[in-house]
């Protein structure tokens, strides 16, 4: 089956023939994908989760990005390669991945959103990980003085009794105060981070299309236009829907009648 993709008459490749405005639509291509391949690379680093109590969740989300780095490589040499088919196919998969970390990003707004306490208390999710929020606190203790510990540092105390009750009802006034004005600014970016990444996978299929078409070596901010326009007339192009149509009736146009002879 062939990988192709129709767009309506106001295609896509009539809106988008640049990146951000400015620049060079393919040059775009690749720095957005280099953009994926470090967030992918980060899972690197989120790995050591598993050594501080991390969620099921965010190692596989973790496990994830680290097994997905081939397709962004791969992706970086059809973007040079400037091959339509193979483009089209890295924008395919790349919109698969937006798909797949929107579940995660989902999975984490629902628990931080609706689940989590904001009361304030410390939370550690392993030995491991209260272990290492001791040691942050006396390397803190070497340059700070005791009574800049006793106002930053998360200080135990007994809910049962009344002074424990009262520490307990500050923390958790407090840290409420601080979550409704920052949830809504984090939801801002929660989705301001989606819209761009769903950009990223329009401008890699405006690419793709460009390619396919022809056009790209037209538009007026690829590189080298002069030496453009002649890789253009010898470029094999597929022409677009409407084009493949005239065409088709242009060609039954010029046939020669012929009569049959008595």
């Amino acid at each position: 089956m062939p990988l192709f993709l129709r767009l309506p008459k106001a295609s896509l490749q009539a809106y988008i023939t640049s990146f951000l405005g400015f620049m060079d639509i393919k040059v775009g291509s690749q720095i957005l994908t280099l953009f994926s391949l470090f967030n992918k690379i980060a899972g690197f680093y989120g790995i050591i989760a598993i050594f501080q109590g991390g969620t099921i969740a965010q190692l596989s989300l973790y496990i994830y990005s680290i097994a997905t780095i081939p397709v962004f490589i791969w992706g970086l040499k059809v973007i040079s390669d400037e091959k339509p088919g193979n483009v089209l196919r890295y924008a395919h998969i790349f919109i698969l991945d937006q798909m797949i970390s929107t579940g995660w990003t989902f999975l984490f707004a629902l628990w931080w959103y609706v689940y989590a306490a904001h009361d304030g208390k410390p939370v550690s999710n392993s030995s491991h990980q209260a272990g290492l929020m001791t040691l942050i606190e006396n390397l803190e203790s070497e340059y700070r003085t005791p009574e800049e510990m006793a106002k930053y540092r998360h200080q135990s105390y007994d809910p049962s009794t009344p002074d424990g009750q009262k520490e307990a009802l500050r923390r958790s006034q407090a840290a409420n105060a601080i979550w409704k004005e920052e949830r809504s600014f984090a939801m801002i970016v929660l989705i301001g981070g989606w819209m761009v990444k769903l950009y990223f996978a329009l401008v890699l299929y405006a690419y793709a299309l460009h390619l396919r078409h022809g056009t790209y070596w037209m538009l007026p901010l690829s590189k080298s236009r002069t030496a453009n326009a002649v890789h253009a007339s010898a470029y094999q192009a597929i022409p677009e829907e409407d084009d493949e149509a005239n065409l088709s009736m242009d060609e039954d146009a010029n046939k020669p009648t012929s009569s049959n002879s008595l």
